[in-house]
């Protein structure tokens, strides 16, 4: 990332809009991933950390959202901060207050920063001129 800090891109251009929406699809791949690793640990029949086999619907859908943080979705930008962030909450309200984590709190920074960059991008497409027809 050229501009700002990792943890909270500077959006004056469109540059830093698509590094903030970059840093959100690596939060969301990285979620899918840890998420699908537990729930097939779960569907082989050794429970980790309470994670159910039903847990791969929820990397599906963090897969999904990272594809369309990747395109850029201001959809998939809301959706990856709503879904994570009610995760998250579920989490301290059943485990206590430490269940989040450091890890979990940059995460949820980062789908915030998706949701920056997506609405940012938009902002500069559409500030564009318009392409003539040739």
């Amino acid at each position: 990332m050229n501009q700002g800090s990792w943890f909270w891109p500077d959006l004056s251009d469109i540059d830093g809009a698509k590094d903030a929406c970059r840093l959100g699809m690596w939060c969301a791949i990285i979620v899918a991933s840890i998420t699908a690793l537990f729930a097939v640990i779960a569907l082989l029949g050794k429970s980790f950390m309470g994670v159910s086999p039903m847990a791969l619907v929820d990397a599906v859908l963090f897969g999904v959202i990272a594809f369309g943080i990747h395109k850029y979705s201001r959809f998939a930008a809301v959706a990856g901060f709503a879904l994570y962030l009610l995760e998250k909450v579920y989490a301290v309200i059943q485990q206590g207050p430490l269940a989040s984590g450091v890890l979990g709190i940059i995460f949820l920074i980062g789908f915030l920063n998706a949701m920056r960059g997506t609405f940012a991008y938009h902002k500069f497409q559409s500030a564009r001129p318009p392409m003539p027809f040739s």
